[in-house]
Protein backbone atom coordinates (compact mmCIF):
# COMPACT_ATOMS: atom_id res chain seq x y z
CA UNK A 1 0.00 0.00 0.00
CA UNK A 2 1.37 3.59 -0.89
CA UNK A 3 0.11 6.29 1.16
CA UNK A 4 0.59 10.23 -1.39
CA UNK A 5 2.19 12.50 1.17
CA UNK A 6 0.27 14.93 2.91
CA UNK A 7 0.74 18.37 1.24
CA UNK A 8 -1.13 20.59 3.61
CA UNK A 9 0.68 18.89 6.80
CA UNK A 10 4.14 19.48 5.16
CA UNK A 11 3.05 22.73 4.29
CA UNK A 12 2.01 23.46 7.82
CA UNK A 13 4.97 21.93 8.97
CA UNK A 14 7.59 24.16 6.63
CA UNK A 15 5.66 27.43 7.60
CA UNK A 16 3.33 27.41 10.58
CA UNK A 17 4.70 25.19 12.86
CA UNK A 18 7.77 27.17 13.26
CA UNK A 19 8.70 30.06 15.65
CA UNK A 20 5.92 32.22 16.89
CA UNK A 21 2.34 31.75 15.67
CA UNK A 22 1.72 33.94 12.66
CA UNK A 23 -0.36 37.31 14.18
CA UNK A 24 -3.32 36.90 11.66
CA UNK A 25 -3.75 32.69 10.52
CA UNK A 26 -5.86 32.30 7.50
CA UNK A 27 -4.03 28.77 6.20
CA UNK A 28 -4.84 27.07 10.10
CA UNK A 29 -8.73 25.72 10.63
CA UNK A 30 -8.29 25.68 14.45
CA UNK A 31 -8.77 28.34 17.31
CA UNK A 32 -6.66 30.42 19.08
CA UNK A 33 -3.67 29.50 20.93
CA UNK A 34 -4.86 28.99 24.55
CA UNK A 35 -3.30 27.69 27.59
CA UNK A 36 -5.07 25.00 30.14
CA UNK A 37 -4.81 27.74 32.66
CA UNK A 38 -6.60 29.94 30.15
CA UNK A 39 -9.52 27.26 29.63
CA UNK A 40 -9.92 26.30 33.34
CA UNK A 41 -10.66 30.37 34.28
CA UNK A 42 -13.49 29.35 32.05
CA UNK A 43 -15.32 27.50 34.47
CA UNK A 44 -16.18 27.60 37.95
CA UNK A 45 -14.25 26.15 40.96
CA UNK A 46 -17.14 22.73 41.48
CA UNK A 47 -16.43 22.38 37.86
CA UNK A 48 -12.61 22.67 38.60
CA UNK A 49 -12.38 20.34 41.43
CA UNK A 50 -14.48 18.05 39.29
CA UNK A 51 -11.54 17.86 36.59
CA UNK A 52 -9.48 17.33 39.55
CA UNK A 53 -10.98 14.13 40.45
CA UNK A 54 -10.89 12.87 36.74
CA UNK A 55 -8.68 9.47 36.21
CA UNK A 56 -6.67 9.35 33.78
CA UNK A 57 -7.41 5.64 32.91
CA UNK A 58 -8.34 3.32 29.86
CA UNK A 59 -12.30 3.83 29.19
CA UNK A 60 -14.82 1.92 27.57
CA UNK A 61 -14.60 1.43 23.63
CA UNK A 62 -17.56 3.43 23.40
CA UNK A 63 -16.14 6.04 25.63
CA UNK A 64 -17.25 8.10 28.70
CA UNK A 65 -20.85 7.80 29.77
CA UNK A 66 -20.55 11.16 30.88
CA UNK A 67 -19.13 12.62 27.87
CA UNK A 68 -21.31 11.46 25.41
CA UNK A 69 -24.33 11.94 27.54
CA UNK A 70 -22.96 15.46 27.36
CA UNK A 71 -22.77 15.56 23.29
CA UNK A 72 -26.04 13.52 23.47
CA UNK A 73 -27.89 16.51 25.02
CA UNK A 74 -25.85 19.05 23.09
CA UNK A 75 -27.39 16.78 19.73
CA UNK A 76 -30.26 15.93 20.75
CA UNK A 77 -29.40 12.13 21.01
CA UNK A 78 -29.14 9.85 23.57
CA UNK A 79 -25.66 8.63 25.88
CA UNK A 80 -26.78 5.12 23.70
CA UNK A 81 -26.42 6.79 20.28
CA UNK A 82 -23.21 8.40 20.60
CA UNK A 83 -19.29 6.92 20.17
CA UNK A 84 -16.50 8.60 20.88
CA UNK A 85 -13.31 9.12 18.25
CA UNK A 86 -10.42 10.74 18.20
CA UNK A 87 -11.72 13.37 15.61
CA UNK A 88 -13.88 13.27 12.34
CA UNK A 89 -10.55 11.80 10.51
CA UNK A 90 -10.94 8.47 12.40
CA UNK A 91 -14.44 8.63 12.24
CA UNK A 92 -14.77 8.83 8.75
CA UNK A 93 -11.68 6.03 8.40
CA UNK A 94 -13.99 3.77 10.41
CA UNK A 95 -16.90 4.38 8.26
CA UNK A 96 -14.90 4.06 4.57
CA UNK A 97 -13.97 0.59 5.93
CA UNK A 98 -17.29 -0.49 6.82
CA UNK A 99 -18.36 0.44 3.73
CA UNK A 100 -15.75 -0.84 1.41
CA UNK A 101 -16.86 -3.54 -0.97
CA UNK A 102 -16.13 -4.60 -4.12
CA UNK A 103 -16.62 -2.29 -6.85
CA UNK A 104 -18.32 0.05 -4.16
CA UNK A 105 -18.04 4.11 -4.34
CA UNK A 106 -18.46 6.75 -2.39
CA UNK A 107 -19.52 10.59 -2.82
CA UNK A 108 -17.59 13.28 -1.87
CA UNK A 109 -17.56 16.74 -1.94
CA UNK A 110 -14.99 18.97 -3.65
CA UNK A 111 -13.03 20.90 -2.38
CA UNK A 112 -12.72 19.14 0.89
CA UNK A 113 -9.87 17.87 3.47
CA UNK A 114 -7.52 16.70 1.33
CA UNK A 115 -6.63 13.48 3.90
CA UNK A 116 -10.83 12.37 3.06
CA UNK A 117 -10.27 11.11 -0.42
CA UNK A 118 -7.22 9.27 -0.24
CA UNK A 119 -8.41 7.35 3.03
CA UNK A 120 -11.60 6.35 1.16
CA UNK A 121 -8.77 5.52 -2.11
CA UNK A 122 -6.89 3.30 0.67
CA UNK A 123 -10.20 1.01 1.70
CA UNK A 124 -10.74 0.53 -2.16
CA UNK A 125 -13.35 2.91 -2.83
CA UNK A 126 -14.01 4.45 -6.04
CA UNK A 127 -14.31 8.25 -5.51
CA UNK A 128 -17.04 10.28 -6.80
CA UNK A 129 -17.11 14.18 -6.28
CA UNK A 130 -20.12 16.71 -6.58
CA UNK A 131 -18.27 20.02 -6.56
CA UNK A 132 -19.19 23.35 -4.70
CA UNK A 133 -19.12 25.85 -7.14
CA UNK A 134 -18.28 29.98 -6.35
CA UNK A 135 -21.01 31.08 -8.86
CA UNK A 136 -23.99 28.76 -7.19
CA UNK A 137 -22.69 30.44 -3.98
CA UNK A 138 -20.95 26.98 -2.84
CA UNK A 139 -23.92 25.06 -2.50
CA UNK A 140 -24.57 21.50 -2.60
CA UNK A 141 -26.66 20.68 -5.60
CA UNK A 142 -28.47 17.50 -5.32
CA UNK A 143 -29.63 16.91 -8.66
CA UNK A 144 -25.61 16.37 -9.58
CA UNK A 145 -25.37 14.14 -6.52
CA UNK A 146 -28.39 11.67 -8.11
CA UNK A 147 -26.16 11.70 -11.24
CA UNK A 148 -23.22 10.49 -9.47
CA UNK A 149 -24.93 7.58 -7.60
CA UNK A 150 -26.07 4.20 -8.68
CA UNK A 151 -26.94 0.83 -6.78
CA UNK A 152 -22.72 0.49 -6.07
CA UNK A 153 -22.49 3.71 -3.44
CA UNK A 154 -22.51 3.46 -0.15
CA UNK A 155 -21.48 6.37 1.52
CA UNK A 156 -22.64 10.63 0.62
CA UNK A 157 -21.02 12.75 2.99
CA UNK A 158 -22.02 16.41 3.54
CA UNK A 159 -19.73 18.53 5.57
CA UNK A 160 -21.38 21.73 7.01
CA UNK A 161 -20.16 24.00 7.47
CA UNK A 162 -17.95 23.64 4.94
CA UNK A 163 -14.32 22.96 4.82
CA UNK A 164 -12.58 25.54 3.51
CA UNK A 165 -15.54 27.58 1.99
CA UNK A 166 -17.64 27.98 4.94
CA UNK A 167 -20.55 27.26 3.03
CA UNK A 168 -23.58 25.98 5.41
CA UNK A 169 -26.41 23.80 4.11
CA UNK A 170 -30.29 24.94 6.01
CA UNK A 171 -32.40 22.33 7.39
CA UNK A 172 -34.82 21.74 4.20
CA UNK A 173 -31.02 20.82 1.89
CA UNK A 174 -29.93 18.77 4.47
CA UNK A 175 -33.10 16.49 4.68
CA UNK A 176 -33.63 16.59 1.11
CA UNK A 177 -30.09 15.34 1.20
CA UNK A 178 -30.64 12.34 3.84
CA UNK A 179 -34.25 11.97 2.20
CA UNK A 180 -32.59 10.89 -1.48
CA UNK A 181 -29.75 8.87 0.74
CA UNK A 182 -31.96 6.74 3.01
CA UNK A 183 -34.17 6.33 -0.29
CA UNK A 184 -31.53 4.42 -2.14
CA UNK A 185 -30.43 2.98 0.77
CA UNK A 186 -26.86 4.74 0.90
CA UNK A 187 -25.55 5.97 3.89
CA UNK A 188 -25.63 9.53 5.23
CA UNK A 189 -22.68 11.16 6.57
CA UNK A 190 -22.25 14.64 7.54
CA UNK A 191 -18.92 16.01 8.10
CA UNK A 192 -19.57 18.72 11.37
CA UNK A 193 -16.55 19.26 12.65
CA UNK A 194 -17.26 23.04 12.82
CA UNK A 195 -20.57 22.66 14.43
CA UNK A 196 -22.11 25.01 15.95
CA UNK A 197 -19.72 27.74 14.72
CA UNK A 198 -21.71 30.16 12.37
CA UNK A 199 -21.58 33.48 10.83
CA UNK A 200 -24.81 34.07 9.55
CA UNK A 201 -27.08 31.24 9.41
CA UNK A 202 -27.27 28.76 11.88
CA UNK A 203 -28.77 24.95 10.86
CA UNK A 204 -29.80 21.84 12.96
CA UNK A 205 -27.04 19.01 13.36
CA UNK A 206 -27.96 16.01 10.70
CA UNK A 207 -28.12 14.40 14.74
CA UNK A 208 -31.82 15.49 14.53
CA UNK A 209 -32.93 13.32 11.56
CA UNK A 210 -34.22 9.88 11.87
Amino acid sequence: MKIPPFLLDQWLNQYHFVGAPPEFDFASSTGPHWTLGEILELIDADEQALLQETELVYSSGQGSEKLRQAIGEMQGASAEQVQIVTGASEALLILFCMASQAKANVILPFPLFPSTAVVADLFGLETRFYHLRRENNFSVDLDEIKKLADDKTKLLLVNTPHNPTGATLCDEELRALHDFAAERGIQFVSDEVYHPIYHGRETESAAILP
